[in-house]
């Protein structure tokens, strides 16, 4: 999608210990493990080495339940518990790593974080229960350059959740994957004081430690030298797609129509999703694999149905992959779906307002989206490559 042009990456693909390192021991905050910085809070020096990993296929991030905050939260009636494809055991909770990309800088003065990047864990998380009272938190994205834990909150995306103290992390790196043990995760002043109005009390602290992350994570990793700028938290703005007329045309004929959901607007024949999160770095190298641009744009809370009948099939939470130039989706419960293939042959970038635009980039139907949709739908009339529209993305952060 975007390997034709130089906006929008992620600097390179980081190896196992650079996931490891990335698993919160990176931020500039008081409680990382980093040391002080002394050198640009924007791009690595030209000495720095950076091992990554592009693509992260698991496995995920298990947090072991602070006793006291246990029992405080029992003592004020709030029962916590597992939701979507996390699971308990004991006093362990553990939420599926979906997607990402981490990196790890030589350089140990590299800002905001010598480890950088974002962890997805779409479809799993947390609920909260006092009474009729129930606060659920979902989706979680750790930001390990930042030390911040993100998730969707009542539908909310990208709300500060917890902080990562990476003081006390140990990084091992067994049987060809990389954990990191010792995170001390704490509840954000932002979160105490929503969860003290929600089940009305003054119990819950800032800092509360909610427990002690271990993260495991796979994928492949490359090793780059090359000089590059960063983006370590996308804010915003959009993806924005003009559906295809012919395309269009084409599902009308078979009764299939598609819509927005959640977050996602609808203007004559242009779906906009909002920017929720990510990570993006632009590679001064032009042949730095997967793509010279790198990371993760998230569009958490949108996406698009596509019913006929009572048959409704449901595209959330799209995660764009600019290095390998796929973009995937929740579908119905299903994580991490290679929805769409993104051709960026005629891409153009420019920069306008302190935010890039990045023009032209041609969606298409991947073959598994082409068949799934097929047999959902009962026809033969959806073939892989199928133009779907034409992306204009403004990314700022």
């Amino acid at each position: 999608m975007f390997r034709t042009r130089p906006y929008l990456a992620v600097a390179a693909t980081i190896g196992a210990l650079s996931l490891a390192a990335a698993a919160c021991g990176s931020s500039s905050s008081p409680t990382s493990a980093n040391p002080p910085a002394t050198a640009s809070a924007t791009s690595g020096p030209a000495a720095d080495t950076v091992t990554a990993i592009a693509d992260l296929s698991g496995q995920g991030t298990t947090v072991d339940l602070d006793a006291h905050t246990l029992a405080a939260l029992t003592a004020l009636g709030v029962s916590p518990a597992p939701y979507g494809s996390a699971h308990l055991d004991g006093t362990a909770i553990t939420f599926p790593i979906t997607s990402g990309y981490a990196e790890i800088h030589s350089d140990r003065n590299f800002r905001p974080g010598y480890v950088v990047g974002s962890i997805e864990h779409d479809g799993s998380g947390l609920t909260l229960t006092k009474g009729s009272t129930v606060v659920t938190a979902a989706d979680f994205v750790v930001d390990p350059g930042n030390s911040v834990l993100y998730a969707t909150v009542n539908g909310k995306p990208g709300v500060p959740l917890a902080s990562l103290d990476g003081t006390a992390l140990q990084i091992s790196e067994p049987n060809g994957s990389v954990h990191l043990d010792g995170t001390v995760v704490k509840l954000t002043a932002a979160a105490a004081t929503a969860l003290d109005q929600a089940f009305s009390t003054t119990a819950i602290p800032a800092g509360l430690p909610l427990g002690v992350a271990h993260i495991v994570a796979t994928g492949p990793a490359t090793t780059y030298t090359d000089h590059t700028t960063e983006i370590s938290r996308l804010s915003g703005t959009s993806t924005s797609v003009v559906l295809d007329p012919a395309t269009l045309s084409a599902l009308t004929s078979l009764g299939v129509a598609p819509a927005p959901v959640g977050s996602a607007t609808l203007n004559g024949s242009t779906v906009t999703f909002p920017i929720t999160g990510g990570f993006a770095a632009i590679h001064s190298d032009k042949s730095a694999k997967p793509g010279y641009v790198d990371g993760v744009v998230l569009h958490q809370g949108s996406g698009l149905s596509f019913t006929k009948g009572s048959t409704v099939v449901t595209a959330t939470d799209f995660v764009v992959d600019p290095g390998t130039s796929i973009l995937y989706a929740t579908v119905g419960s299903q994580a991490r779906v290679p929805l769409f293939f993104l051709d960026g042959s005629n891409l153009a970038v420019s920069s306008v307002g302190g935010a890039v635009h990045l023009d032209g980039t041609v969606v298409k139907l991947t073959p598994q989206a082409a068949t799934a949709l097929d047999q959902a739908f009962a026809t033969t009339a959806l073939t892989p490559y199928a133009t779907v529209g034409v992306a204009h993305i403004v990314a700022a952060g």
